[in-house]
């Protein structure tokens, strides 16, 4: 496993969070990034999109772009979905094309509203239907508290109805801790459809810096090793501070670096 810095580590800290990783993140050692904020997250933004800045600003930073994050899974309505799903097909070949693996997005509804969750597995078919079979991009799905996507069962309904294996989960460590989810058994309920971690620390349902929370941070590495876990973990930061996500950011390289055993 490496440890991914995801532009969110610098939002609300740079207006510019995707420059802002790109600059600072080598600097503490971070070999991968994954682009997630306002260039990518709505279905304009996708469209407008401008791939070969994108890639010139990753190369010359020396790092790799292991994944983004695009609109939200689902949809209001069935031209929504369908939107959405044109926007995710547009953003598996900006990923193909950034040498990328993976798209992680949560849904685009809260639990609450009736059918959600058939709009998520629609939007997931739309979007495999548009894209080429050969693709080796993983699509995950993250949960978010309240969201269409929050609990195990929800996940499952979706692997249940589209078995195609690039379709799996990512485990959101803060998300399932604020929404009451035992995060060591929902990872031996997926195992392999494990595609992505996007690894938090929390007090409660807010998110601080790793190690400062209540999180066995090392107890859900070593599930995931047990499990034989393939891809990297993801950073993410949301704390109310982001006057300090700098050295939040600094202090998660080198505290996960030595719970992984990498060479700094």
């Amino acid at each position: 496993m490496d440890i991914i810095c995801a532009s969110i580590c610098y939002r609300g800290y740079a207006e510019d969070e995707v420059a802002a990783t790109l600059e600072y993140a080598p600097k503490i050692g971070y070999r991968a990034m994954e682009i997630h904020g306002p260039l990518i997250w709505s279905v304009d933004a996708v469209h407008n999109f401008d791939l070969d800045s994108m890639k010139n600003d990753v190369d010359k930073s020396g790092m790799k772009c292991a994944g983004l994050y695009p609109p939200g899974w689902g949809g209001n309505d069935n031209a929504d979905v369908e939107a959405r799903a044109e926007a995710i097909a547009k953003c598996v070949d900006i990923a193909e094309q950034l040498n990328a693996t993976h798209l992680t997005t949560s849904g685009a509804q809260r639990r609450t509203e009736h059918g959600a969750l058939d709009r998520v597995i629609a939007c997931v078919r739309e979007v495999l239907a548009r894209i080429s079979a050969e693709s080796r991009i993983k699509l995950t799905l993250e949960p978010h508290h309240g969201n269409v996507l929050e609990q195990p069962e929800d996940f499952q309904r979706v692997l249940d109805a589209i078995p195609d294996e690039r379709v799996g989960v990512c485990i959101d460590t803060g998300h399932f801790h604020t929404s009451g989810v035992d995060t060591l058994a929902a990872i031996r309920q997926f195992g392999s459809r494990i595609y992505a971690v996007h690894l938090k620390d929390h007090i409660g349902a807010v998110s601080v810096g790793i190690g400062r929370g209540e999180l066995n941070l090392q107890e859900i590495i070593a599930t995931l090793q047990d499990i034989d876990y393939q891809g990297d973990l993801t950073l993410e930061l949301e704390v109310e501070d982001p006057e300090n996500l700098p050295r939040y950011t600094e202090e998660a390289y080198f505290y996960l670096s030595g719970m992984l055993g990498l060479r700094l």
